[in-house]
């Protein structure tokens, strides 16, 4: 949905080859950090800042802590965050990743019950030194995973945790990209007033959503849905490109990949399609970066192992013209990547699969959410989907003396966002993106 762009843009100025080798063999080496405390329950509460180098060290545990969380996050699922390391390590953290962990000992044993990846970065105008989730345009969603049965108090472990001087680590973090309408936020934001620390928020905007409706009619079609959703005006419209289209004796056919290896051929058709578009004519096409196409198969194929990963084609004439790759389960989906046939622009085919996947969805008994993904203005998604989800990035003062610090932390980071903001339109107008 047009979160790749800027990242395969800047992936194309990362090495391969023997210059990749020496990237990585520069990469940080973290330390393996640990902190606890006893509770208010009398358990004991231990923070373990493992890097990234050793997710395996954790994997099922997390696996546990994602089938159960309270808000899904399939960017944190460890399939995901496997297939990143070490293929992505200079892309999305060169300055090095913490996989943070959150573990509760009581009488019945040691459970994770919050995680989340964190870096230190240095961002905004001037520079800032932070601690910051791993979110960005390849990933744009940071919710931490959470137990449900103790997240209030997880949370405020976690603030507390953090902000401990034996660690040594800036005493501000940008939980970047919160979704302002979960429960996880709401729940760290209490834990920060309940602590006494300050906050504030940077570079909020609302993003397209598809959310559950009100039961529809239980004989409603998926027509009738997508038109109750996108809007009779645009559905009647899209109808009537379809129609066109057939009655110049082309053949159009949907199809939904679920299995494994209909996911896998599915993919391997939206790559070719993908690089013989406008986006391989500018060099960001996944199959234009060897390492971010090996992570993108390594994730789609195991995901799909789980019924994680679904594509969604539309057909013409026996021959893929717009494929649409969705992660998710559990009743919430992203999609993730999007990509048609130029040749068939008379048909829309990227809104004609967008559209009936949205039929596909809004069908299913379990749906709750899907989440465009999209950048303010994307036109595609906004004009489909009418409902938003607020999203912001959170910055919060671990101690009283980088409260001090915080407006000025804060300031920098929105003069950045504001110049970002002022120059997106300059960047689209000149084809840089």
């Amino acid at each position: 949905m047009g979160v790749f762009e800027t990242v395969m843009k800047e992936a194309s100025r990362k090495r391969d080859g023997l210059g990749g080798v020496l990237d990585r063999r520069s990469e940080v080496r973290l330390p393996w950090l640990r902190a606890s405390q006893t509770g208010l329950t009398s358990h004991l509460w231990e923070l373990e800042l493992v890097p990234a180098k050793s997710l395996d060290r954790i994997m099922k545990a997390v696996e546990r802590l994602a089938e159960r969380s309270m808000d899904h996050n399939i960017f944190f699922a460890p399939k995901v965050l496997e297939a990143a390391w070490p293929r992505l390590v200079n892309l999305l953290a060169p300055k090095g990743c913490w996989m943070v962990a959150l573990w509760e000992t009581t009488g019945e044993g040691r459970e994770m019950r919050l995680f989340v990846p964190l870096q230190i970065v240095s961002s905004g105008l001037p520079r800032q030194r932070m601690l910051k989730v791993l979110s960005n345009p390849f990933m744009p969603l940071g919710t931490p995973l959470m137990d449900p049965d103790c997240a209030g108090e997880a949370c405020e472990m976690l603030l507390r945790l953090l902000g401990d001087p034996e660690l040594g680590l800036p005493p501000v973090v940008n939980f970047s990209h919160q979704d302002e309408g979960g429960d996880s936020f709401a729940l760290l934001r209490e834990a920060a007033r309940s602590l006494d620390l300050a906050s504030g928020e940077v570079d909020s905007y609302a993003r397209a959503a598809l959310l559950a409706r009100q039961p529809f009619d239980e004989k409603a079609t998926a027509d009738e849905m997508i038109r109750a959703v996108c809007g009779r005006k645009r559905t009647r419209e899209s109808a009537r490109k379809r129609r066109r289209f057939t009655d110049d004796g082309h053949e159009l056919r949907f199809h939904c990949a679920r299995d494994l290896e209909e996911v896998l051929d599915a993919f391997e058709a939206f790559m070719t399609m993908e690089l013989r578009s406008w986006k391989g004519r500018r060099g960001t096409a996944l199959y234009n970066h060897k390492r971010i196409s090996s992570f993108s198969r390594e994730i789609v194929a195991k995901l799909a192992m789980t019924g994680q990963c679904e594509i969604f084609t539309l057909e013409i004439d026996g021959a893929p013209a717009a494929a649409l790759i969705v992660l998710g389960h559990g009743g919430y989906y992203v999609p993730w990547k999007i990509a048609f046939d130029e040749r068939h622009h008379a048909v829309s085919p990227g809104e004609q699969v967008m559209m009936y996947a949205t039929g596909e969805w809004l069908t299913r008994p379990d749906f709750i959410a899907a989440d465009s993904l999209a950048v303010p203005g994307h036109g595609m998604a906004e004009q489909l989907w009418s409902d938003r989800i607020g999203i912001t990035d959170w910055m919060v003062a671990l101690t009283p003396e980088a409260a001090d610090e915080l407006p000025k932390k804060v300031k920098a980071l929105t003069r950045m966002s504001d110049i970002k903001d002022s120059l997106r339109p300059l960047v689209q107008r000149i084809g840089l993106r």
